[in-house]
């Protein structure tokens, strides 16, 4: 390696570190839609923000354009997502459609002992869950869990991405205590079907997971009114 080699090498990674840290911070800002739906994104008030020159703060946007966390209107900038309940219903029925073919190949590839160890997770995490932040993060850590049992990891990485845009609204929608109480129920009947190689237990696993068009409204709404007036359950 030449002198201009090396001495570019460190100067490169630092970049890519750069927009790498800037994309985590701004994912995060519009998973929990600080940027509000339909909202023209300030470029160079995030660059303020973090310090940085826009052009890293533009590739961070570029790759959640990607991700559809923002759109793109040439000559206008980027725009936060917007919010509708048929938005909603549709990723949790593509979700569902994830997860069900995880099952259905976790009960042919999960070794007994992988699945006990996820009902001891999923067990002391509830354990230790004081507030409905927690639960949500147990929730998604218990479904990300039996996907990661199918041994496909571009099933586990789609889910992933899916979890990311629905997060706000599952923690709405888990501050419920009757909800709750009904996601420990299904999932203990969901980890039985799947500690039995029962494939039936794909169908409980999608009634679990689909939200209806008059509940996806439901929470679509209580998401906004939160946006726009900083309201609490």
């Amino acid at each position: 390696m030449t002198t201009t080699e090396k001495s570019t090498a460190p100067k490169t990674k630092r970049a890519a570190d750069v927009v790498e840290k800037v994309y985590r911070q701004v994912r995060d800002m519009a998973i929990d839609y600080r940027f509000r739906p339909g909202e023209r994104i300030n470029e160079v008030e995030l660059a303020q923000r973090f310090d940085v020159s826009r052009t890293p703060v533009r590739q961070a946007l570029n790759r959640l354009e990607q991700e559809e966390f923002v759109t793109f209107v040439p000559n206008r900038g980027f725009f936060a997502r917007e919010i509708t309940p048929q938005d909603i219903r549709q990723i949790y029925e593509f979700r569902a459609l994830v997860e069900c073919g995880a099952f259905r190949l976790a009960c042919e590839r999960a070794t007994d002992d992988a699945i006990r160890r996820i009902q001891r997770a999923w067990k002391e995490q509830t354990t230790r869950c004081h507030d409905w932040k927690m639960i949500s993060e147990a929730d998604e850590n218990f479904h990300v869990a039996i996907a990661d049992l199918a041994g496909n990891p571009h099933i586990v990485k789609s889910l992933k991405d899916l979890n990311a845009k629905i997060r706000f609204f599952r923690r709405i929608d888990l501050e419920d205590a009757k909800r709750r109480e009904n996601t420990y129920l299904e999932h203990a009947t969901i980890l039985d079907r799947l500690r039995k190689r029962a494939v039936d237990g794909e169908e409980t696993l999608r009634k679990h997971i689909v939200m209806s068009s008059a509940h996806a409204v439901e929470v679509t709404k209580e998401g906004l009114a939160r946006i726009f007036f900083d309201t609490a359950a």
